[in-house]
């Protein structure tokens, strides 16, 4: 009789122990796929995006040509001519395609289809020849407050 309320005690306490290896390792998991949505987001923030060309005298190598389609809602035009959703949906292209060289993105600019249907964004990546306005880029909201207050 008391053989068998030990082994069930044990079976009781092994499978705690199980259960709180189970909370731990997704805790773990959970705490990954936080941080690499948080590198993934470091690594959007230093790209730039503008409809103009690249500074004058700042030499630069165009990485390539960035292009996206998108259906227009006639019941909601105005997200699809947002232009800061376009300007991050380039970022994370240009990102996604040259992750280790993108500096800005230029050029950028929308065209809607003839029949108000379908708008296309296009793009150019870019990163710039000298490696002081990459390194300038990369650090660039390094020690910004947000707050109006300075706090």
């Amino acid at each position: 009789m008391r053989s068998s309320q030990l082994s069930k005690l044990v079976a009781i306490f092994i499978s705690v122990g199980l259960s709180a290896c189970a909370a731990i390792q997704a805790q773990r998991q959970a705490n990954e796929v936080k941080q690499q949505q948080y590198v993934q987001h470091m690594d959007i923030a230093h790209i730039y995006v503008t409809p103009d060309d690249a500074p004058a005298g700042k030499p630069y190598t165009v990485l390539g040509e960035l292009t996206y389609s998108e259906k227009i809602d006639p019941e909601n035009v105005a997200d699809a001519i947002d232009a800061h959703k376009m300007n991050e949906k380039l970022k994370a292209m240009a990102n996604t395609k040259y992750p280790d060289s993108v500096d800005a993105v230029i050029k950028a600019h929308s065209d809607v289809s003839s029949d108000g249907s379908l708008m296309t964004v296009s793009a150019e990546a870019i990163q710039f020849e000298s490696s002081t306005d990459r390194e300038a880029l990369h650090h660039m909201n390094e020690g910004m407050v947000a707050s109006p207050t300075g706090n």
